[in-house]
């Protein structure tokens, strides 16, 4: 699970990165929890690219709310895209999310026992693939772009360090390709993200150290990191999905 990251480029200088027309404002400078707004990258029906304040919470089909009242939606795994409440925004409504890092609690290797940030080797932003879904309350008077990361398999650097998942990093070059707004198969839609998947080089910070009654969920980590291994050695994509 990612539940918190960080950007630090301005709003107004991911739209240039991006060569993306600004809708709305966003102070977009410092850490995002779920149900933050953060920017996130479209297309819109011209094929022309747009960047949205997103709430970093999916809101399912049906919910009144938008946000999950349970809990929130913020990581799709990539393993359950064909399901229910992903699989209509995984066909059709795909966007990125950009960041400068994103944190993670670690379980093994030199940093177990912590929480770190992973961020590019170069400082550059990491283009997360990810789900949006505009929600509307129901009397229509207000609206809200949700989303969610897409979570894979972890690189073997963070693997290695401390955790098995990681959002899904795209190439840049392939960011319209998986914007696309044209609905796609869910099959299409994952040869796309398995044509463009990146691994950036990245490096890691220490943020603090974990409570004691981290040990006490190690076990289960590290169960959980042997069946992503094995299933890494059976996978038949390279890229481990």
């Amino acid at each position: 699970m990612c539940n918190r990251y960080e950007i630090s480029t301005p709003y107004e200088q991911i739209s240039e990165r991006y060569n993306a027309h600004q809708v709305g404002q966003l102070n977009c400078s410092g850490e995002v929890l779920p149900r933050g707004m953060a920017p996130g990258l479209l297309l819109n029906l011209d094929r022309e690219r747009e960047l949205h304040a997103m709430q970093f919470s999916f809101a399912p089909p049906g919910c009144t709310t938008p946000s999950d009242p349970k809990r929130p939606l913020n990581n799709a795994r990539i393993e359950s895209v064909a399901k229910w409440p992903w699989k209509e925004a995984f066909q059709s409504t795909r966007c990125v999310l950009p960041l400068t890092a994103f944190r993670e609690p670690s379980y093994w290797g030199e940093t177990e026992g912590t929480e770190v940030y992973f961020q590019r080797k170069d400082g550059d932003l990491l283009h997360v693939a990810g789900l949006y879904r505009l929600w509307r309350s129901p009397m229509g008077d207000n609206e809200v772009y949700t989303m969610s990361f897409l979570m894979r398999p972890a690189s073997d650097y963070v693997m290695e360090h401390g955790h098995h998942r990681q959002p899904l990093f795209i190439d840049e070059q392939g960011i319209d390709d998986w914007l696309s707004p044209e609905k796609l198969t869910t099959k299409k839609a994952l040869d796309t993200l398995r044509t463009y998947a990146a691994t950036p080089e990245l490096v890691h910070r220490h943020v603090r150290n974990m409570a004691a009654s981290w040990k006490s969920r190690q076990k289960t980590k590290l169960k959980s990191r042997h069946e992503q291994l094995d299933f890494l050695d059976r996978c038949e994509h390279a890229c481990g999905f």
